[in-house]
């Protein structure tokens, strides 16, 4: 293990120092280690860097620290790689916060497109039929599946993807010493074998309430698209939701009963037009290389409103188009629009985006 990844755990280990001051301090110095042995006037130079930050760095005892835990990863098969390596997920490299750390156990092929599925760890029949049929949905395809190793949904993810041979990822909210919730510890075994679990914590961090939201960027960081099956109001797969609205990823979510709690999280944010629909499999495998399901010959079957006919043509001509955009060129309020505009993505006629973008399929 090169000496540059000792002085990144180092400079991660300092108080106050977080991804953002590192990336700042690497980009001015070159690398870590030159980091490490600057002069306090050298530091101090950088813009925004004060003296409370740079208090601990060449501290003699971090850096032993960080040896040890170097020493503890190389025993017991914990690879790590960098923001700066070839080896670290180019995707989750796009992301501003991305860690600039990852521990991981497992064969990962860090190349495989990949897709994130989250959810509720209070999980009814309704979502874990539907989990079972989107993993399936990927058997024959290369291509990473990404949760959190949660009970649940997450846990569902991995299992059925496990018994299929397909890559599974585990993201977890702590180091790779322990695993949470111990009752997954056999999973992620199995799941090392054609996968793996991955965190940007160090080995003996244990899972504090706040490294759960910290992990769900990872999770959406690492995909080019999340699907959300079950969740409540405030549920922890909302954040994940928002993370990856953040990056630009394509989102989905399961719609159900309004009178059922582990689907309002999901309705809302349908509703507001944070996720895209899904309501089967195929709405999601055309991101991965599918053909779009001759969705020509579909349009054709359906029977259109005046007013959808009206929005389709708009959208043929002039392409994705913004909602507030489309409600002025229609001369239609918003509160009319939406509802004609989810009636045309039931129908998979259009997509949504971020930022309330919408195209035809």
């Amino acid at each position: 293990m090169n000496h540059e990844i000792i002085y990144l755990i180092a400079l991660r280990m300092c108080p106050l120092i977080g991804d953002a001051a590192i990336k700042k301090l690497i980009s001015y110095f070159g690398s870590a280690q030159k980091t490490w042995f600057a002069s306090t006037d050298e530091l101090l130079s950088i813009y925004h860097i004060g003296q409370k930050t740079i208090q601990h760095i060449g501290n003699n005892s971090i850096l032993d620290a960080a040896h040890k835990n170097v020493e503890y990863c190389l025993k017991n098969n914990i690879c790590i790689t960098h923001l700066w390596d070839e080896t670290y997920p180019i995707l989750l490299k796009e992301c501003s916060d991305a860690p600039v750390l990852l521990y991981y156990k497992g064969n990962i092929n860090w190349n495989l497109p990949a897709i994130s599925i989250v959810g509720t760890r209070k999980m009814t029949s309704y979502g874990e039929n539907f989990t079972k049929r989107l993993v399936e949905s990927f058997q024959n395809k290369k291509i990473n599946i990404i949760s959190g190793l949660a009970l649940g949904i997450d846990g569902c993810a991995h299992k059925i993807a496990y018994e299929l041979k397909l890559p599974t990822l585990g993201v977890l909210a702590h180091g790779l010493s322990i695993i949470y919730p111990p009752q997954h510890k056999e999973l992620a075994r199995k799941i090392t074998e054609n996968g793996g679990i991955l965190t940007e914590f160090l080995p003996n961090t244990k899972p504090e309430r706040a490294n759960f939201i910290q992990r769900n960027r990872i999770i959406a960081g690492l995909s080019s698209a999340t699907v959300i099956i079950e969740s409540g109001y405030g549920g922890g797969a909302i954040s994940t939701v928002k993370f990856a609205n953040s990056y630009n990823r394509e989102i989905f979510a399961l719609p159900g009963k309004i009178t059922d709690i582990n689907s309002q999280g999901c309705n809302q944010l349908i509703r507001n037009l944070e996720a895209q629909i899904i309501t089967r499999p195929e709405d999601v495998l055309s991101l991965y290389g599918e053909d779009n399901l001759k969705n020509l010959q579909q349009e054709l079957c359906f029977d259109f409103t005046d007013q959808e006919l009206h929005v389709i043509s708009y959208l043929k001509d002039k392409g994705k188009t913004q909602i507030d955009t489309l409600s002025l060129e229609l001369n239609l309020p918003t509160f009319q629009l939406m509802p004609i505009l989810l009636n045309l993505e039931l129908k998979n006629i259009i997509e949504t985006f971020p930022g309330k973008y919408f195209n035809l399929i």
